[in-house]
């Protein structure tokens, strides 16, 4: 009995593409034995469709196949941005030196032979497969030591204590990596204390790169206000936009951002947004939940930002939640949709309950993982004492 090398611990998907039936069926087949998924296409062109829904692991292709061969395809998803950095591997009966040059010279990272026995082909993808996944590993632990070096951090390390409030955050970085959501908060005095969320356009180390440019500067804005005691959460917002936009270092880096005061003495909320997520808020008077939308703009988009500023009254047991976009991303068909009412009714059950925010930690948020995650996810939740 033929045995295969066990595949990585998560199940992988493989894209074949194929057109001969039989040879397509045996890999299929060997494959499916060895622990993967496998999806087939037995054309260039059926797979360019595919891709447009299907996000794989891996693709397997032919080289010679009829209407668009091999290198054409594989032209076409380099071409592709949502797609071009997908492992591709070819595997054909074409071994001529100078084919495989071209074959490799498109980035493949392997071109091999049909005629290779099977287990050792699926040796080979479980090997490149494995290699990638170190190799993540590796860049995931680079990152958290640079940033242990800078001693520079996006998320703190635990909730403040504040006046007349319960403040809960929740963080996962997509995949594990130092990502550009962040959060953070700013103590002004016994009676005012800021709250804030941001999510820096961009992926992975990028993104992460750039977060603390932005807290700087909204970190500065803060503190300059409250000493000019102006705690007009419009004004301080517009002046973050307006530093960010003249800033030549982050020009087309665009951010998201939720800023709450809350006002210890009042009881009082103040909210102005930036390209954000409408906030949750639940009121515990009639258990009502309704969502708060800010106008403003990312912020780096315009130099007049068109900030708004709203007061939400908060009474004992009332709630505000504010998340950045990872929360509401799903994946769909391979591909990514943003879901704002999923999310909100998935945590609705659980407002206004004892532990509010233990519940929807269990309940939702500790459920996102590597197969269900598309993106950093962040929340702030704040509850009336």
């Amino acid at each position: 009995m033929i045995s295969f090398p066990n595949p990585p611990t998560t199940v992988k998907k493989i894209l074949l593409v194929e057109d001969n039936l039989l040879f397509r069926k045996v890999i299929e087949a060997s494959l499916l034995k060895a622990g993967y998924n496998c999806v087939l296409c037995e054309s260039a062109t059926e797979a360019l469709e595919l891709l447009l829904v299907e996000t794989p692991d891996l693709i397997l292709s032919d080289y010679d196949m009829p209407e668009m061969n091999g290198f054409d395809f594989r032209q076409a998803v380099l071409l592709n941005p949502n797609v071009r950095d997908i492992p591709f591997v070819f595997l054909t009966s074409f071994t001529d030196n100078s084919l495989v040059l071209e074959g490799l010279s498109m980035y493949a990272l392997d071109f091999i032979n049909k005629e290779t026995p099977i287990p050792v082909i699926i040796s080979k993808l479980n090997n490149i497969i494995t290699s990638l996944q170190n190799e993540h590993v590796r860049s995931v632990r680079e990152l958290k030591i640079a940033a242990e070096t800078l001693n520079v951090k996006s998320i703190p390390i635990k909730a403040p204590k504040v006046a007349g409030y319960r403040i809960y955050f929740w963080h996962r970085g997509y995949r594990g990596y130092p990502g550009g959501d962040f959060i953070d908060f700013v103590h002004a005095d016994s009676r005012f204390s800021f709250a804030f969320l941001g999510d820096i356009m961009g992926k992975k180390w990028q993104a992460w790169f750039f977060t603390f440019g932005f807290l700087s500067y909204i970190r500065a804005a803060i503190r300059f206000c409250v000493l000019d005691n102006d705690f007009n959460l419009d004004v301080i917002v517009q002046k973050i936009n307006k530093l960010i936009y003249l800033d030549e270092g982050l020009q087309n880096i665009l951010s998201s951002l939720s800023l709450l005061l809350l006002d210890s003495e009042t009881g009082e909320v103040h909210y102005t947004g930036a390209g954000d997520l409408p906030l949750i808020s639940y009121k515990s008077g009639d258990r009502q939940v309704t969502t708060i939308q800010s106008s403003g703009l990312l912020l780096g988009l315009l130099e007049d930002g068109f900030y708004d500023k709203q007061i939400i009254g908060m009474k004992p047991g009332d709630q505000l939640a504010i998340f950045t976009d990872g929360m509401i991303d799903i994946p769909s068909n391979g591909s990514k949709k943003s879901d704002y009412p999923f999310f909100v009714e998935k945590i609705s059950p659980y407002l206004g309950e004892p532990e509010s925010f233990e519940q929807i930690t269990s309940q939702v948020l500790e459920r996102i993982d590597d197969n269900n995650q598309m993106d950093d996810a962040s929340i702030i939740f704040i509850e009336k004492q």
